[in-house]
């Protein structure tokens, strides 16, 4: 064989091993991408999934303060002549369901500032934690409040 049809058949050769790089480094891209946007709709999924569980213990705390509110109502009036608990501690649920809508005032904050995630920085991201913990704790504080009301409630008609 002629040198050049040599040479150019080594050319052809190893042009269609770059193809073959580029061909197999495009199809692992595809899988990764695959594997990428699986996992953000996984992370997506829960954290709606988180927002719509801390809604509902939101909504059960709430109508629980409700329930206490009634409670202290009825028993700060029966019976008439000596009533079970002092019509004034029906501020203590009141208070509780004040703060628990100031939760909620401060939940819809936090939605707002997660609405601009996609242009923050490092220390937005870690403000952004530390706002989520900080709910949980407040959430945590309104249901041993109610708890606490609750105790306070049994107490008295025991």
């Amino acid at each position: 064989m002629d040198k050049d049809v040599i040479k150019l058949l080594e050319q052809i050769n190893k042009s269609l091993a770059e193809v073959n790089i580029r061909q197999k480094t495009a199809e692992e891209m595809e899988d990764v991408n695959k594997i990428l946007d699986r996992s953000d709709k996984r992370v997506e999924y829960s954290s709606q999934q988180i927002q719509s569980t801390f809604d509902r213990i939101h909504d059960k705390i709430f109508n629980f303060n409700n329930i206490l509110i009634g409670a202290f109502l009825v028993l700060g009036t029966f019976p008439s002549n000596a009533p079970q608990v002092k019509l004034w501690t029906i501020i203590f649920p009141i208070l509780n369901m004040v703060f628990i809508i100031y939760i909620d005032i401060r939940q819809i904050e936090i939605h707002r500032y997660a609405t601009g995630e996609q242009d923050w920085n490092d220390s937005e991201r870690d403000n952004y934690g530390k706002k989520i913990n900080n709910q949980t704790l407040l959430s945590l504080l309104a249901l041993f409040l109610s708890i606490c009301c609750l105790i306070y409630l049994i107490m008295k008609v025991v």
